[in-house]
């Protein structure tokens, strides 16, 4: 019988304090942002599968998402999830679609660019695009429409030119050559 070990992670292994040449620290939401993540995976990400959930819970993105934005401590906390949906949202994203057909991928390019512009996502649409639409209302409540702008092109680039160039290597089981980086 194989018994399955529990692989224990310390942060400290691959952050070791003073390496990064900004604060290392969490930002002050941290406990809100992993309740909001785990509500976010049982109800938002509802066409995974338990198994998928608990997995992604034992990543703590939310974690990734506080040492991010750790001197961060004047913003508020409205300000601050965000950031964590986008970054979980970025995780399920890749690993939901990272491996559709080119067609599919371009086709969701377009549905999520305009998620981004300001369309409303249809009922059928999974929760990833409703999750796009909440961050694309929360970012807007406070930042400038340049900012928003870029965003929106920054995700376009990540999906047309990052997602749709990288699938091409992963549906295939291989490494994109360098250049693609």
């Amino acid at each position: 019988m194989k018994t399955e070990r529990k692989l224990t992670i310390n942060p400290k292994d691959f952050f070791p304090p003073g390496y990064y040449p900004w604060a290392d620290g969490f930002s002050s939401p941290t406990e809100l942002m992993k309740k909001a993540a785990d509500d976010w995976y049982n109800h938002a990400y509802s066409f995974l599968s338990t198994e998928a959930k608990e997995k992604y819970k034992e990543q703590f993105l939310h974690v990734a998402a506080s040492r991010m934005t750790s001197e961060a401590a004047s913003i508020p906390d409205e300000h601050i999830i965000p950031c964590n949906r986008w970054m979980i949202w970025m995780t399920v994203f890749d690993d939901v679609y990272g491996l559709c057909s080119l067609e599919k991928l371009e086709k969701i390019s377009i549905q999520i660019n305009s998620i981004f512009q300001g369309r409303t996502p249809e009922a059928h649409e999974d929760g990833l695009f409703h999750e796009a639409a909440i961050m694309r209302n929360e970012f807007m409540s406070f930042l400038p429409e340049e900012w928003m702008l870029q965003f929106i092109e920054n995700m376009n680039t990540y999906v047309k030119y990052g997602l749709i160039e990288e699938c091409q290597y992963s549906r295939l089981g291989k490494i994109p050559p360098p250049y693609l980086f």
